[in-house]
């Protein structure tokens, strides 16, 4: 059977994405040359240059080839019928916490951390477009849950930044390399998180009426003991001047 004829040059290309991704993690963006990365592969200078424009749109296409899968994850909670709203989101949940547990998302994470956002902030590279293409596919996700109930009411971004927040928080404890349980164990974590997502943090609703009741009650007390103490000092004034 005949291969096909780009076989071999996506395997060069690939191979190109692996070794910058290695030395990107090691030395950093700045500190690795397009011929650092030809020589790991074993390829001429001029051989990368087939494949990529520079170095830094192969910086970039590392992270492109990440939203490529996230996306297609995204999208295809976007059309699949959802019968059970917490076991959709603790599928989701857990996909995502187990993909940012593999060490090829660690680096392309910490890559991100140490020069992803100093690159996209001078402009040299684009990366607010991918993830706000992650957000805004979320955020319809969410929007879908709001309109069939199986969500409050509430503002489609808001409910996604709720949900995705704990999670990209886990992410930078995991890859700081905390020993916090919830970074032990991801599956359990994206679970919990899920629960309270939908429960709630805040407790039942007799308890949330208590909270208030107590605070007005401070608040209460501080008002009177300043009264009070106004008072005691009016009187003060006048036994003087008598």
């Amino acid at each position: 059977m005949a291969r096909p004829q780009n076989a071999s040059g996506e395997r060069t290309r690939q191979a190109i994405l692996d070794a910058a991704l290695n030395l990107f993690a090691e030395r950093g963006f700045f500190g690795t040359s397009i011929r650092d990365i030809a020589g790991a592969v074993g390829v001429s200078e001029s051989a990368i240059y087939n494949y990529f424009p520079g170095k830094t749109e192969l910086f970039e296409a590392l992270f492109t080839a990440e939203q490529q899968s996230v996306m297609q994850r995204l999208s295809a909670l976007k059309k699949e019928p959802i019968h059970d709203v917490r076991a959709t989101l603790t599928s989701l949940a857990v996909w995502v916490v187990t993909q940012f547990a593999e060490p090829r998302q660690q680096e392309l994470f910490r890559i991100f951390l140490s020069d992803g956002v100093r690159l996209a902030k001078d402009g040299r590279i684009h990366l607010l477009a991918s993830v706000s293409s992650r957000y805004a596919t979320l955020q319809d996700l969410m929007r879908r849950l709001v309109r069939n109930g199986a969500l409050r009411r509430a503002d489609p971004e808001q409910l996604a930044s709720e949900f995705i927040g704990p999670l990209l928080l886990w992410r930078l404890l995991q890859v700081l390399g905390s020993d916090f349980a919830i970074v032990r164990n991801p599956e359990e974590f994206a679970r919990q998180h899920v629960e309270h997502f939908l429960n709630g943090a805040a407790g039942s609703t007799a308890a949330v009426r208590s909270a208030r009741h107590n605070t007005r009650s401070q608040a209460n007390a501080v008002t009177t003991r300043r009264f009070q103490s106004r008072v005691s000092k009016t009187d003060s004034t006048e036994a003087e001047d008598v």
